[in-house]
């Protein structure tokens, strides 16, 4: 059950562009409100799911709006929507109908992550349990013969990752931008320039002869 959890919250975090901090604890004060059972929509077509239906039931649903309260930009109320991914293993919809079920019995505001351990006891989903499980899929995935220093990867890489796999698939700046709540272009610092996909046909371009006209005087 701990590891589901953990494998949900990671997708969801990549398909929103979650910060660590908006789905785990901080031992620290911050603004930043961790989504909670509350902030998840699940819906049926246009009709909203009951957090109490079945399993079943909540899998079935299409799309899943978030509700962030609060974010460490200052930004309130943001609300975000994805639709099913068609994936049945890797779907922001699914993740969240299952993380939603887990804690349906609880009161609105408990938090995303939260589980009941082998002792009986309530715990959440810990930002050192996220950044473990990425550097696991890492290896993995054999990405240190790809190029990649496993110390670099954490749960900042899910964001990152996220963002990185918009720009590939085409998505214009606009959508990046407002997938991850960025208001600025700060958000370039999280588009590689060392993906050799992103630079994919460039020197090609680049090589042509372009002749042009100097209209200056």
């Amino acid at each position: 059950m701990h590891l589901r959890i953990i494998a949900d919250l990671v997708v969801l975090a990549f398909f929103f562009l979650l910060r660590v901090g908006e789905y785990t604890p901080s031992t620290t004060a911050r603004r930043t409100v961790p989504l909670r059972r509350q902030d998840i929509k699940l819906w049926g077509g246009m009709n909203l799911l009951s957090h109490q239906a079945s399993l079943d039931e909540l899998l079935s649903a299409d799309s899943v709006t978030i509700s962030l309260e609060n974010q460490k930009n200052g930004h309130k109320n943001v609300v975000l929507h994805h639709t099913t991914s068609g994936d049945s293993a890797f779907d922001p919809v699914k993740s969240a109908a299952r993380l939603v079920h887990v804690i349906a019995s609880t009161a609105p505001s408990t938090a995303l992550g939260t589980f009941v351990d082998e002792s009986g006891c309530t715990r959440q989903v810990l930002p050192s349990a996220i950044r473990a499980a990425v550097r696991v899929a890492a290896v993995g995935d054999q990405l240190e013969a790809a190029g990649y220093d496993l110390t670099r990867i954490g749960s900042y890489s899910l964001r990152s990752g996220g963002a990185m796999h918009l720009k590939l698939s085409g998505y214009d700046n606009d959508i990046i931008m407002k997938l991850g709540r960025w208001t600025s272009a700060t958000y370039l610092r999280y588009i590689q320039c060392q993906i050799g996909q992103l630079t994919s046909g460039i020197a090609t371009n680049m090589a042509r002869v372009l002749r042009f006209h100097n209209v200056g005087a």
